[in-house]
């Protein structure tokens, strides 16, 4: 996928353009966006230098284009404004200043279809989730996902039940007395069998299940 870089700070550009510079990146203005990511693409933004007004169409323009990618750098990173901009729709969040090697598994993180932020904000965002989550009035969204399920092991299902409550893999391991390398198994069967990449939309689908939400 292409990768292209919002900034408009110099300095940052510059060093985002020598760290990832395998991946021929291109530097692009608000007004650009839409047309790069109508066929999907890599958009490495930095907040701290956009303003509000272009920063939501960032957000706007990622919405109406699911198959891109938006990873979104911030020079003090904290927890309200990673939860707020991972709702928004972004699949990453970081330090504008990580290190190159850091800044690179960031961006093949997301490529797989997993989510980066730090463990603590994305438990933080799974809480919040799943105390926001409206009961599911549709039948059949209930039985599809009830269907998806059916496939776990008496295992998964204990590791599944343990996650929807916003446990992170440590506090599911100690739960259920097992190693974090096991809970990590478990979950890579999980998301192969439910068809999800992510712990995000796996809660998100195990709401629609009453029994699986606690």
């Amino acid at each position: 996928m292409q990768l292209f870089f919002i900034s408009n700070r110099p300095k940052v550009l510059e060093r985002w353009n020598h760290l990832l510079s395998d991946w021929n990146p291109e530097t692009v203005g608000v007004s650009e966006v839409a047309s790069k990511l109508t066929n999907g693409g890599i958009l490495l933004m930095h907040l701290s230098s956009v303003n509000e007004v272009d920063s939501q169409l960032i957000f706007s323009y990622k919405k109406d284009n699911p198959k891109s990618i938006l990873i979104v750098c911030t020079d003090v990173p904290n927890e309200e404004e990673g939860v707020e901009v991972l709702q928004l729709g972004a699949n990453g969040y970081t330090n504008t200043y990580v290190t190159g090697s850091l800044l690179l598994e960031v961006v093949k993180t997301v490529l797989r279809g997993d989510i980066w932020a730090g463990p603590e904000l994305l438990q933080t965002l799974l809480r919040r989730l799943l105390s926001n989550l409206p009961a599911s009035n549709s039948k059949v969204d209930t039985a599809e996902s009830v269907d998806c399920f059916d496939g776990l092991s008496s295992r998964e299902q204990q590791v599944l039940s343990v996650l929807v409550t916003g446990a992170s893999n440590k506090e599911i391991a100690r739960e259920l007395e097992i190693t974090e390398r096991t809970v990590k198994a478990h979950l890579s069967s999980i998301f192969q069998k439910t068809g999800v990449s992510d712990r995000v939309s796996l809660v998100l689908l195990a709401s629609k299940s009453p029994a699986l939400v606690v």
